[in-house]
């Protein structure tokens, strides 16, 4: 799929352009937009005075039904000092266009390919937008496989940083007793080609939906474990990231490699 991508002109607020989804607060010193793909209107939320030719630390918005009631990506990233931050939602996500009268494709077809293609897309794009050296993500509860997809397409990736997520696609289906997702792109099929990226997993150990054996088993996999590490927070479960202060702020992101 080759599309152009424009900016609409739901730059300065995203009041009036969203459609049957609840905004979230918009932090200071963000600006939302809407960016078009082929199929889907995807929100994202830029900081402001983005710096050029440096890293971009893209937050991934978290599983909804299609709209997540809180967005927490957006609630760590307004924590996070880091100046070259853009949060991105999901496709179908605070803006819903007649595609997205198929529950499936932000469902049991959410990390199927053709659907990650249109994310890459709007990465790649924002990307040469602000002439990026690399990129590093950080995922809430969904949107590891997304991140994972994206640096296996985009390389130079510097970093990935999932918090309380999904690692193995299969096995989380499996253990909360949910369909399967036949055509998803699962990052642990891929671990070859992944494990050396830099990786941190948070975890709360109370958490039984993405659990800590899930991220410890994820981990061991990897043909080069030593890039990754899982991170136990106590007293934590599933819920209320945002609430928490996480060791990566404030830490810049490292060099890529040539």
């Amino acid at each position: 799929m080759k599309k152009i991508l424009l900016l609409l002109l739901c730059a300065l607020s995203i009041t009036g352009c969203a459609n049957n989804a609840s905004d979230p607060v918009v932090p200071k010193g963000y600006t939302p937009k809407i960016v078009e793909t082929e199929h889907f209107s995807l929100t994202v939320w830029e900081k402001d005075n983005i710096e050029p030719k440096k890293t971009l630390r893209f937050y991934i918005t978290e599983d909804g039904d299609p709209t997540p009631d809180q967005n927490t990506a957006l609630a760590l990233a307004a924590k996070d000092p880091y100046q070259n931050i853009i949060v991105i939602s999901r496709p179908c996500q605070y803006y819903k266009n007649k595609v997205c009268s198929k529950s499936a494709i932000w469902r049991e077809a959410r990390y199927n390919p053709e659907i990650l293609e249109e994310m890459n897309e709007l990465v790649s794009f924002l990307i040469r937008k602000h002439k990026a050296t690399s990129s590093e993500f950080v995922t809430v509860n969904g949107g590891a496989p997304v991140a994972f997809y994206l640096a296996d397409k985009l390389g130079r990736t510097v970093r990935i940083i999932t918090i309380a997520d999904i690692l193995d696609v299969d096995a989380y289906t499996k253990e909360n007793d949910l369909p399967s997702m036949n055509e998803a792109y699962n990052p642990v099929d891929r671990k070859n080609k992944i494990a050396t990226i830099p990786q941190v997993h948070y975890v709360g150990d109370q958490d039984t939906v993405t659990t800590r054996r899930m991220a410890e088993r994820f981990v061991a996999r990897l043909r080069n474990p030593r890039f990754a590490i899982v991170k136990v927070v106590p007293d934590q479960g599933h819920d209320h990231w945002e609430e928490v202060t996480l060791d990566y702020y404030g830490i810049k992101p490292p060099k890529p490699k040539n």
